[in-house]
């Protein structure tokens, strides 16, 4: 199956591809101006699930996936924002959406972050 993520920068949406058809797709936040999210073609490496912290210092929300590239990744969040120009320099989806993309890709997965 040829399984696949795209993100469109510009328009802060991530879509989901079975067999080159359009699965899901999600609303996320990206990177700050003075951290943006970096345009690419990357790989899922590893896949990583969180319990909700009492004390959150950091917010990778329930579920976190680390992608071949040094200054991103695709994760949750508890606590939001998650729209529009948020982060820095990730991929921001509300845990209900991560979790259930999560569950559909495997590491090696393709991500392509694209600008328009």
């Amino acid at each position: 199956m040829n399984n696949h993520i795209i993100v469109n920068l510009t328009k802060c949406r991530l879509y989901y591809f079975e067999d080159n058809k359009v699965i899901n797709e999600y609303t996320v936040g990206i990177g700050r101006e003075v951290t943006p999210t970096p345009a690419g073609n990357y790989q899922i490496l590893e896949k990583l699930v969180f319990e909700k912290p009492e004390i959150i210092d950091f917010d990778f929300g329930s579920r976190r996936m680390v992608l071949s590239s040094d200054k991103t990744c695709l994760h949750g969040s508890w606590n939001g924002p998650v729209e529009g120009l948020v982060s820095g320099g990730c991929v921001r989806m509300y845990n209900q959406d991560i979790e259930e993309l999560f569950a559909k890709v495997s590491v090696g997965t393709t991500v392509i972050m694209l600008e328009e």
